[in-house]
């Protein structure tokens, strides 16, 4: 068997594997997790044992080089795969979820009656002017309840803050990026998970609030302990 059979061959699994696992979609990340496995696993122990030989008699053994990094290659990417097909199916779970919470079936909700909705959230920031990008019911929601909880206040035009600038960051956070905290029972702690996208409107919150590098305060954040005081901010959604 020779480098081009070897190459079609991992090719036509692959794409055999990727079948199975399109088909038998609720199990395709762990169908391509257990393959990545298989393949690293088992790859690695033929090495340790002496069963692939990339070395004969001093001479390098070029095509059992080649098939040892063909599998490493075939390990990592479906892995990859894996990930890349969890976060998109939690992405679109999110946007259906988002597309039909706070409506009745089969019941669009008019421009005026989304309007209305919008008019009942209490308003008290009538001198902060808030960009478009930033200014979204939740937003809106969110804001006003950190003020009744003195979380922050209205300061010459802006908002201040009144704590901590990664607790500020992990607020915005989860209003426009749908960050969650996620407890680990094994830990005893919360952890900061981000949400469906990693865009963070930095600059317009930088000057909505007079701070400076509050996108990288999160992104800091990423996967680590939620900050200190973050129940605080949980209570306002």
């Amino acid at each position: 068997m020779n480098m081009l059979q070897i190459t079609f061959l991992a090719l036509g699994l692959s794409g055999l594997l990727f079948a199975v696992a399109y088909f038998f979609k609720k199990y395709q990340r762990g169908i391509l997790w257990v393959a990545a496995l298989i393949l690293f696993i088992g790859t690695s122990l033929m090495l340790g044992l002496g069963l692939i030989k990339v070395v004969e008699n001093g001479v390098a053994n070029h095509l059992a080089v080649f098939s040892v990094i063909l599998s490493f290659a075939c390990s990592g990417i479906f892995a990859c795969g894996a990930e890349k097909i969890h976060e998109a199916s939690l992405k679109k779970a999110f946007l259906s979820l988002s597309e039909t919470q706070g409506k009745e079936p089969h019941e669009e909700a008019t421009p005026e009656q989304e309007l209305s909705k919008m008019e009942e959230i209490p308003n008290d920031n009538k001198d902060i002017c808030i960009p478009a990008k930033l200014d979204t019911p939740l937003a809106r929601q969110v804001f006003q309840k950190a003020l009744e909880v003195n979380l922050m206040e209205i300061d010459n035009g802006h908002y201040k803050w009144n704590g901590t600038k990664v607790q500020l960051a992990y607020m915005c956070g989860r209003i426009y990026c749908g960050d969650k905290p996620k407890y680990d029972e094994r830990e005893d702690k919360s952890y900061w998970r981000f949400g469906w996208t990693e865009f963070f409107p930095d600059s317009e919150l930088n000057a909505l609030f007079e701070v400076t590098d509050l996108g990288q305060s999160r992104s800091n954040r990423k996967d680590l302990a939620v900050p200190q005081g973050s129940n605080k901010i949980d209570d306002l959604f």
